[in-house]
């Protein structure tokens, strides 16, 4: 039995060759539904950030993400990584550089800022890589230091989303 609602596999009878055939196990014509995710978030933390990306883009089942409020720093990230990506009318993506802070000494400070560096080298690649946003437009947002906020009319031209919902 195959439920592909509920995606499990259940057999009620023993293991033998008329059961374990390659068209029972690989003939299933199994199209799983979209995960959606449903963003209203001010951000998060890089690093778990991009432990979320990463199983998203492995993910073998489609993901839809849907920005309903505001996907703002991480939450941009996480909006431009689904496989398919949707806006509501009145929601707000927002993008901005990495914000740290460090302590301790001046080496340890050095190797955050170093770091810190990295992470922003990492996320505008994915930025690149995901949207229409030009380098020159994330050298301005890097050099001016603001948060960049979107209309979804706007992130629908640059890329960042593939539709607004009705």
């Amino acid at each position: 039995f195959f439920s592909s609602r509920r995606r499990h596999t259940r057999y009620w009878r023993d293991w033998s060759s008329d059961v374990c055939s390659s068209d029972l196990i690989f003939g299933l014509n199994y199209e799983p539904a979209p995960i959606k995710i449903y963003i209203d978030s001010y951000g998060g933390l890089v690093y778990q950030c991009f432990g979320l990306l990463s199983v998203m883009e492995r993910s073998q089942t489609p993901i839809h993400t849907i920005v309903t409020g505001c996907a703002m720093s991480c939450g941009f990230m996480m909006l431009i990584s689904g496989h398919k990506r949707f806006a509501h009318k009145l929601s707000t993506p927002l993008y901005h550089q990495v914000s740290s802070g460090a302590f301790g000494t001046v080496k340890e400070m050095e190797e955050k800022l170093e770091e810190s560096k990295r992470l922003q080298e990492k996320l505008e690649s994915i930025v690149l890589d995901k949207t229409k946003i030009s380098k020159k437009k994330l050298s301005e947002i890097f050099e001016n230091k603001k948060d960049w906020y979107m209309t979804s009319d706007e992130a629908v031209k640059l890329g960042v989303v593939d539709e607004i919902l009705k």
